[in-house]
This record gives structure tokens, C-alpha cells and sequence, in this order.
């Protein structure tokens, strides 16, 4: 069914006791206590900005913990890891919902397809919808009767390719456009990705480098303001002076993961799957996940994950799980429903996402 790729199925005793290690590995990593000598710089935390850039989407990956860079793929892949296009075969459409916290949603539109020996290419929007705010000043606290609706908004295009049966890359340019009133700030991110096939019992390893590029910077007339000029004759006019703003980095980070079937059979299969994310701005993270699957049609998953440093002021609790479902419509029209939550700690509420996913 859509969405679902069957691994080979190399029963070698090395590539088992590979795979078994590899796994083993990834999983002591996302699961076990971490040492601090493993964290990102805290010293760093809330200096970088473009933060939907790291607002996840796509609920498959997302269930299992963000821990699908090694096997996404299809038009979710775009977000997780390009790389996860290089296999693609006819066209895809995909959209998600996000209900994200503090009653923000988070709405993401993706159109894939193969383009023959050159590979694949993608389409992709994310628009971040905070709701209307009310406008407060100094002078008004409470409020000045005015409304304003900040809008937050990443474009992007994919291309990737299969390169050997083993081994995809892919790579992602974003245009990020924020603007809050009469203030914007526009920056060109790149993601990069890789994942490397081995052949063994499903076991394939995936690497990722996401947001690298340029500074951003607000600008616009927000910034100006009209003064009186000090010491000047009564009656002059007065001038306008224009501030600025500091630049900021995007959230850069780079992800490892590895995944791979613990059990495979004609109607069942379960795989595990890690993945450890070295943060630009933030501690570094270890995750987990696990996916059930019968006759693939009907998937079970969960992840969890954490923090090196605990005192990171993380809302999500670490735990997450999902659902999903393929059906048919037709001989060449494939349909994938998914579903996902992660829980939040205190304050706000769990956040919910559903996906739709039609391949032709």
C-alpha cells in the first residue's frame, strides 16, 4: 500500500548482528540516561529566531518522536529528510493539521513527484497561524481597539534522487517570510540529507543538516518614528528617525537516526527506530520510536524523547503516539490518513495532528 516500503529481506548472520547492534545502540542512547557531556550549548537558548522552522509536521513522523530520518518518506519527507524523496515513484499531495499550543495552528500543504531519470522533485508551504492579537501600547495596556494578525510563512522546494539502490540524497531551499504589522524579516534556509540502505532486515541510516543559511533581520516603517529635533525653533518640523533591528540566526541543527525491523512477516511488521539531534541553539536530544504495522494498512506507533539537559524549559513531556491507515481508491489512487499527539507538560494542552496523504 502507499507509503509503506518493503525492505529486502537479507537474512545474513552479520547483517543481523549488525542490525541488532545498530539498534541496540540508537535505542540505549534515546532511552538511557545521558551523560552531560553529550549537551548542546545552553548558554545559546533563545538567541536564534525563525522558530516555526522547528515546528514539526507530519504525523507519522512526529508519533514516533521525530525519529523517521532514516526511513520518511514520500511528501513527508520534505520536512524530516529530503533524502526520503530519492525513492519516489508517481505523484503525491499531502496536507496537515497541527492544533499547536496556546491555540496557534499550524497548517502544511506538500506536492511531490518523479521526474523521471532526474529524479524527484517538491513543493512545499508551511504557514503558522498565531490568531488575532490584540495591539497594546504604553500609553493603552489594555488595549487600543486595535487588531493584528502576524503572519509566519515558509516556501520550499525539494529536488532528490536515488542514486544506487542503497544510497538517496536530497536537498531543500526555504523562503522564510515573517511580518508582524508594518515589520518583516525574509531568509533563504537549506536542509540537506542523506540515507544509506544496507540491505539488512529493513536497517537504513539517515543523516540530515536543517536551517543553514542567512541571518534575518526586521525592517519596515514600524521602525520609524517622527521626533521633535532637540534645541530646535518652536515650529519646526519634525524629523524622522529610523531604527533598526537585530539580525538573528535561523534554529540550524543536524540530525542522525538509524531504523530496522525487529520483525517482518506477510501480515505483521514492527521496527524500531533512534535518532540523536545535535542543536545549534538548544541541548542535544536523544529519541525513540516504535511502529507497528498490519498488512500494511493499519500502523500502531510511539516515541519518546529527551533532553540532555533537563533544565531546558521544554513544554513536551517526551512521550508521543499516533495512528495511521492506507486504503485504496481505485487501482491507481492510494489514500493515507495519519494521526498524532504530543503530550505537553503543564499549562497547555496536548497538541493534535491529521494528515491526509493521496498518491497517483
Amino acid at each position: 500500500m502507499y507509503g509503506f516500503v518493503k525492505h529486502r529481506r537479507n537474512r545474513s548472520s552479520a547483517g543481523a548482528v549488525l542490525a541488532a547492534a545498530a539498534c541496540a545502540l540508537a535505542w540505549g542512547l534515546a532511552l538511557g540516561s545521558a551523560s552531560p557531556a553529550w549537551a548542546g550549548s545552553d548558554e545559546r537558548q533563545g538567541t536564534s529566531g525563525a522558530g516555526e522552522l522547528k515546528i514539526p509536521v507530519g504525523p507519522r513522523s512526529t508519533a514516533l518522536g521525530g525519529t523517521t530520518v532514516a526511513d520518511v518518506y514520500g511528501a513527508e519527507a520534505i520536512y524530516w529528510n529530503p533524502a526520503g524523496l530519492g525513492n519516489l515513484s508517481g505523484t503525491q499531495a499531502y496536507f496537515s493539521h497541527l492544533g499547536y499550543i496556546a491555540d496557534m495552528n499550524v497548517n502544511y500543504f506538500a506536492l511531490v513527484t518523479k521526474a523521471g531519470n532526474f529524479g524527484s522533485i517538491g513543493f512545499s508551504a508551511k504557514v503558522l497561524d498565531v490568531g488575532d492579537i490584540i495591539v497594546t501600547t504604553e500609553e493603552a495596556p489594555d488595549g487600543t481597539g486595535g487588531i493584528m494578525t502576524p503572519t509566519f510563512t515558509t516556501l520550499g522546494l525539494t529536488y532528490a534522487r536515488q542514486f544506487t539502490d542503497k544510497v538517496r540524497f536530497g536537498a531543500t531551499a526555504q523562503f522564510v517570510n515573517e511580518k508582524v504589522e508594518n515589520a518583516a524579516a525574509k531568509g533563504l534556509a537549506f536542509d540537506f540529507g542523506f540515507q544509506y540502505d544496507t540491505g539488512y532486515n529493513g536497517l537504513i541510516f539517515g543523516f540530515v543538516m536543517k536551517n543553514f543559511g542567512s541571518s534575518m533581520e526586521f525592517t519596515g516603517s514600524d521602525f520609524e518614528f517622527n521626533v521633535p529635533i532637540p534645541d530646535a525653533e518652536p515650529g519646526s518640523t519634525n524629523r524622522t528617525v529610523t531604527t533598526t533591528a537585530a539580525p538573528f540566526e535561523m534554529p540550524s541543527y543536524f540530525q542522525m537516526g538509524v531504523t530496522y525491523d525487529l520483525m517482518r512477516q506477510e501480515q505483521n511488521n514492527f521496527k524500531l527506530l533512534g535518532t540523536f539531534m545535535s542543536n545549534n541553539f538548544t541541548p542535544d536530544e536523544f529519541r525513540g520510536g516504535a511502529e507497528y504495522m498490519y498488512k500494511d494498512q493499519f500502523a500502531l506507533r510511539a516515541g519518546y524523547g529527551r533532553r540532555v539537559s533537563s533544565a531546558d524549559g521544554d513544554v513536551y513531556n517526551g512521550f508521543s503516539w499516533g495512528a495511521g491507515i492506507n486504503v485504496g481508491l481505485g487501482s491507481a489512487t492510494k489514500a493515507r490518513f495519519d494521526y498524532s499527539n504530543r503530550m505537553v507538560k503543564s499549562f497547555f494542552d496536548d497538541t493534535h495532528e491529521f494528515a491526509i496523504g493521496l498518491a497517483f
